[in-house]
């Protein structure tokens, strides 16, 4: 199967706000001449204090060829739905989809949030996660917006939770209620470097439960590589007897 009927190519033209009012519009008019804006990805000049330029904001790709209907792990076969690991274990979550591969301009917006604490990028890629909900029709019906929860320790290092900025931009376009329904209860090794298997293990009971409820959870993280963490985190949710799980990410590995 592939994710042809399930995602578009990208057409993410966002501006800080659509209809500015006249201070708006002479402020933003007065930054434009003292500081041009540039593109975050190209560096090239943007209209309107936009955070990308047209060209780059048009390029930003989907994933293509053929994928796992449930996580979009690319197939070697184009006759089978499901990947492996989808195929023989449960996973917890039902349908988990990415804006875009990690390789190419989603990636280095994750980056820049995430380690150059550029906090705009939130409220963009919020925009694009919107977007594609409203055009690609991949989940059934959710009833809350959550996010994977960061320890304390990491949280206070890096100053947010990246994943919870995107969840609550979302939530807000989307006029859905957020909720912290997770909290992560220690901090655990650095994924990069470990195998599934191992990613699984040093996830182990890592997360709790802090709200039960009956409805359908849509669960935003930034990026989704093994799927390990979101899995962890589907399954606590449905032992506090939540019914289907819905993970979206911006960029997948």
């Amino acid at each position: 199967m592939t994710t042809s009927g399930d995602t578009r190519s990208s057409s993410y033209v966002w501006h800080p706000s659509s209809k500015p009012h006249l201070v708006t519009k002479v402020a933003e008019g007065l930054t434009s001449v003292l500081f041009p804006p540039r593109c975050l990805l190209c560096g090239g000049r943007t209209e309107r204090l936009a955070l990308l330029c047209e060209r780059c904001a048009q390029g930003l790709p989907s994933l293509d060829g053929t994928r796992c209907y449930r996580c979009q792990e690319p197939l070697a076969e184009e006759g089978l739905d499901l990947c492996r690991a989808c195929g023989t274990r449960d996973r917890g979550f039902d349908i988990a989809r990415a804006l875009g591969p990690y390789a190419s301009g989603w990636g280095r917006l994750v980056c820049a949030l995430k380690f150059d604490h550029e906090r705009m990028v939130a409220r963009f890629l919020s925009f694009c996660l919107a977007e594609y909900l409203n055009h690609a029709r991949s989940f059934g019906h959710f009833d809350v917006v959550s996010y994977v929860p960061m320890n304390r320790v990491d949280r206070r290092a890096r100053g947010f939770n990246q994943a919870q900025l995107l969840a609550t931009g979302l939530a807000k376009r989307l006029g859905l209620p957020l909720m912290a329904l997770l909290v992560k209860k220690h901090r655990t090794p650095p994924q990069a470097g470990l195998s599934a298997r191992e990613r699984r293990e040093n996830l182990r009971e890592a997360f709790h439960l802090i709200r039960s409820g009956k409805g359908n959870v849509l669960l935003i993280d930034d990026i989704f590589t093994t799927g390990s963490t979101v899995e962890a985190c589907a399954h606590t949710l449905k032992s506090g007897s939540y019914k289907e799980v819905f993970v979206l990410t911006v960029a997948r590995a």
